[in-house]
């Protein structure tokens, strides 16, 4: 029987040899592989940790409240029971695991309740403040009010016055006026009635002449007894007049002046012959018109008695008619007043 070729190579002879650690190694591998990972994790999460990132830490903001409400300032001592909290969990990590939801809930919560306290008194400071700006306007505009209604009452009282004004003044006018007119009117009938007697008195020396006879018509050479009759008339002074007047005058009105000669020779016929006056002086109105003619004389002299008015006044128309005078005026050139009174003391002589 023949051998193989596989048995007859000789195989040489090896030790193998297994190198094996200790289990003790292992086990202390793992325990210091776990112990370093647990203080990673710890010094991660301590108050130390946070110290050195100022940036992630929360726990400084609660010193800010010091100075704020006694409710605010309770909040202050937190920080040290964090501090003994921090302390505490230290020497439990040791024993055992850290809850970390427990180590994030509670260590926020302090940050977040000073961050509200804090918002609520901003909120407040500026809600006081917006009630301050809103109590101002209110003020101002209760001024701003209040003085418009002055100025409006004001602007009333003037336009008011005003108005009381203007209608004093119409009224004025219209009296001054009506007087003017009834002045007129008065002036015109006395005129008529003196042209009507005077007419009546012609008629009637007209009618004696025509009866007479022939040779009574005749007149007999005058006598050293029978003169001429004469007038004579000085204006009373402008402050004489207003203080006489019941009516004031306005002292802007320049009174009518008389152009000529104060004094007059009375020719007439009814006058000489029917008028047996004495020599005296009495006050006069003349009644002047506003273009300078003579319109009627009153007497108004108190010493004339009421029965002789009729001819002292006969006698003084008769003066004066015919005479041209300076119409009144007003110095500013207003519309000049339709009649207008000039007081003058007549004089009658005989030579």
């Amino acid at each position: 029987m023949t051998t193989s070729v596989a048995d007859k190579t000789p195989t040489s002879e090896k030790v193998w040899r297994r190198h094996t650690d200790p289990p003790s190694l292992w086990i202390g591998v793992a325990i210091s592989s776990v112990a370093l990972h647990l203080l990673a994790f710890w010094l991660m999460r301590s108050y130390v940790f946070k110290l050195w990132f100022p940036q992630q830490s929360q726990a400084v903001i609660p010193i800010e409240f010091v100075e704020l409400s006694p409710k605010a300032k309770s909040v202050a001592p937190n920080p040290v029971s964090i501090t003994q909290n921090s302390q505490a969990t230290k020497l439990s990590k040791q024993v055992a695991p850290i809850d970390k939801s427990t180590i994030k809930s509670a260590v926020p919560n302090i940050p977040d309740r000073s961050t509200i306290a804090l918002a609520s008194q901003k909120r407040a400071i500026a809600r006081q403040r917006q009630q301050q700006l809103a109590e101002q306007q209110r003020q101002q505009q209760f001024t701003e009010q209040q003085r418009q209604k002055q100025l409006a009452e004001q602007q009333r009282q003037q336009l008011a016055e005003q108005q009381r004004q203007k209608q004093l003044a119409e009224q004025q006018r219209q009296q001054q006026l009506a007087e003017q007119q009834r002045q007129q009117q008065l002036a015109e009938q006395q005129r008529q009635q003196q042209l009507a007697e005077q007419q009546r008195q012609q008629q009637l020396a007209e009618q004696q002449r025509q009866e007479e006879p022939v040779g009574e018509k005749l007149s007999p050479p005058k006598s050293q007894s029978q003169g001429g009759l004469f007038a004579l008339w000085i204006p009373v002074s402008e402050e004489e007049q207003r203080a006489i007047m019941r009516e004031p005058l306005p002292k802007e009105l320049k009174l009518a002046e008389h152009i000529g000669s104060n004094e007059k020779e009375v020719d007439s016929l009814y006058v000489n012959s029917n008028l047996e006056l004495p020599a005296v002086e009495f006050l006069v109105s003349l009644i002047i018109d506003k273009t300078g003619k003579f319109m009627e004389a009153k007497v108004i002299d108190p010493s004339i008695p009421a029965a002789d008015k009729s001819k002292y006044e006969q006698f003084a128309n008769d003066v004066f008619q015919g005479e041209k005078f300076q119409p009144a005026h007003y110095i500013d050139g207003s519309t000049p007043p339709e009649l207008s009174n000039r007081f003058v003391r007549l004089k009658i002589e005989r030579r």
